[in-house]
């Protein structure tokens, strides 16, 4: 490595290494948010808790679409942790920068937009998981004593192999949702509507199997179950050996197909980008 090569890394290690710390400052500035919100997402896992309760109450099966009740009580829970844990919101910051102009900045500074964005966001998160790792540790123990729930170390340990995969795809996904805003005045309607289909296609409210074989089956080819229900699928043992090493090869290559429209979208959002403002 040349001299040169090596000043120019050492000042991107220090430029992107300040975004990392203002996400990790912002993060602690708004912490009573975060928590706001995670008390707020309790409601629907005791909402789902509930209705899951009594439809097993009022079944004759033991096992409703994969799932025993301990499992499907673990999936309701740890679901709804999970949502908080790969929740993207910097898709708002990046139609607002497009709009009223303050993406400029980033044109003519010696910083790339994106790795900006994604030091930034693992900033915000870092923090975030810390506690959440905790909280679902003491999920895990919680309904392993009370409703018994079975776990085995390695589906916990392939688990937290998948999941900062599963955050950084669910980070390239609305990272090419956001390059809408190129082409729509307001995006907002397009990122909540994302946000409801992610939600569900990711497994964030109930198992997919409740959708059948077959919608199950297309399922394996969107990126969206592996966000959410392939971890939880491996916590909650319903995933065998050769599904998760599918699982993961399908995370790796959604993650680097994401990347490459990512960087179609933004060379062709640029031509349209007109630099008004900022």
């Amino acid at each position: 490595m040349s001299m040169n090569a090596a000043i120019l890394q050492r000042s991107s290690l220090r430029k992107y290494g300040a975004v990392f710390s203002q996400g990790i400052q912002s993060a602690m500035e708004y912490r009573a948010d975060f928590l706001f919100g995670l008390f707020n997402g309790c409601f629907s896992v005791f909402i789902q808790f509930f209705l899951w309760t009594a439809i097993y109450s009022g079944s004759q099966e033991n096992n409703l679409y994969g799932y025993s009740y301990p499992q499907m009580v673990v999936y309701v829970i740890m679901a709804g942790i999970m949502l908080r844990i790969v929740s993207i919101d910097f898709h708002y910051d990046i139609a607002f920068d497009i709009k009223q102009g303050t993406l400029n900045r980033f044109l003519t500074q010696p910083i790339s937009y994106f790795p900006y964005r994604v030091f930034d966001f693992i900033g915000r998160k870092i923090f975030q998981l810390g506690f959440i790792i905790v909280i679902s540790a003491g999920v895990l123990i919680f309904t392993h004593f009370v409703f018994s729930a079975e776990f085995t170390l390695s589906n916990i340990l392939f688990a937290v192999l998948v999941l900062p995969l599963s955050l950084f795809l669910n980070c390239m996904l609305f990272y090419c949702i956001s390059m809408t805003a190129f082409w729509m005045t307001e995006a907002w309607g397009v990122f909540d509507g994302m946000g409801v289909v992610s939600t569900i296609l990711s497994g964030g409210l109930f198992p997919l199997s409740v959708f059948g074989e077959t919608a199950q089956e297309i399922f394996k080819y969107m990126p969206f179950q592996y966000v959410i229900y392939f971890p939880l699928r491996i916590i909650c043992g319903n995933a065998q050996k050769e599904d998760i090493v599918f699982g993961i090869c399908a995370q790796l290559i959604w993650i680097l197909l994401l990347y490459i429209l990512a960087k179609l979208l933004w060379r062709a959002g640029m031509k349209k980008y007109i630099a008004a403002g900022g």
